[in-house]
């Protein structure tokens, strides 16, 4: 018994030690294999990240202090979780614009009022037209009548709604259209392309310093030139779109009327409907014949004097046609007639 104990006990040693021994080699070649991966992985990185930074040092041209700083900003915004606030109104690019159509009875006073109030809003006015229908009086002096006038204002942003305001007194303002075009997604792409092409501008001037054989120097000062066709073509764009946005523009046109048109509510009776139909269609009847009587007294000149001719061409026609047929009728045989008569 005491034999086989302490075989039982040795043997048990020695299965507790080799299972201690593999265990310890488990470790030991997990700890080798994970040191392996991981260095592998960090050359691989290393690699990688030097491939891609020189990658993007040859080809990626190096940005202006500005944008690095709107990039940094950017980036840690969003990795902090905070989303970027959208900019205020005052700080958009938008371009305001409307289309007005007045009436007036006084014209002459209309165009004062309304030049009065381009000068007091700080505008200008861009261009403007004034035309009518010539009309001649007894003593043969032209008069016009039904004048109208077509201007193109431009008003200071800020003033913009005022001068809308105030189209009301300078006469009855029939329609009013305002539109609001933003421009400042284009603003900020021109500009950034801007900078981008001010970029490639200031490499070439450095590589021109340096080229020395005369191909590389025609090949650099070419596309020097249309760099620089491109910076001045966005210049101009930008300055015109900032100048529009500075400076709203006003439609208006100005018509001389002997009536202001007439308005009337949305709801309304039938019999009210009735009635404005019959009275806008016998007033639109009565207004085609006054016209047309006008213009036949304007044309009675030229009418008698085309009755006139007409009647000289039928007059003339008719003897032709009388001359025509007394040639194509036969001779009368006076013998012939008197022999039939005694007979």
């Amino acid at each position: 018994m005491k034999k086989q104990s302490r075989f039982l006990a040795r043997f048990l040693s020695v299965l507790l030690m080799l299972s201690t021994l593999a265990a310890c080699g488990a470790k030991s070649s997990d700890a080798v294999a994970t040191d392996s991966a991981q260095s592998t992985g960090s050359a691989a990185m290393e690699n990688g990240m030097g491939m891609d930074m020189s990658t993007t040092t040859e080809a990626a041209p190096e940005a202006p202090a500005e944008t690095m700083e709107t990039t940094e900003t950017t980036d840690s915004g969003e990795a902090g979780g905070s989303t970027s606030a959208q900019p205020d109104l005052s700080e958009q690019k938008i371009i305001y614009s409307a289309d007005v159509t007045v009436e007036t009875l006084e014209f002459d006073k209309a165009l004062d009022a309304l030049d009065q109030m381009i000068t007091d809003l700080g505008g200008f006015a861009e261009s403007a037209n004034v035309s009518g229908n010539s009309r001649y009086g007894s003593d043969g002096a032209v008069q016009i009548t039904d004048r109208a006038a077509y201007y193109t204002i431009r008003i200071p942003a800020d003033r913009f709604r005022e001068a809308l305001d105030r189209t009301g007194s300078i006469g009855n303002v029939i329609s009013t259209t305002e539109d609001a075009q933003n421009v400042t997604s284009q603003f900020i792409d021109q500009e950034a392309r801007q900078a981008s092409l001010e970029v490639q501008e200031q490499r070439l001037l450095e590589l021109l310093a340096q080229a020395a054989d005369v191909d590389t120097l025609v090949t650099l000062e070419a596309r020097l030139s249309e760099v620089r066709y491109e910076i001045e073509s966005i210049e101009r764009n930008l300055r015109n779109m900032q100048n529009q946005v500075d400076y709203s523009t006003i439609t208006l046109s100005l018509y001389e009327v002997a009536v202001y048109t007439p308005t009337a509510s949305v709801q309304r009776t039938f019999g009210q409907r009735v009635s404005d139909a019959l009275s806008g269609g016998w007033s639109n009847f009565t207004r085609t014949m006054e016209d047309l009587f006008i213009g036949i007294l304007y044309s009675l000149p030229a009418l008698l004097l085309l009755a006139v001719i007409v009647v000289v061409i039928v007059v003339v026609v008719r003897r032709v046609r009388r001359k025509r047929r007394g040639n194509r009728l036969p001779p009368v045989d006076k013998g012939d007639g008197d022999q039939s008569s005694q007979n």
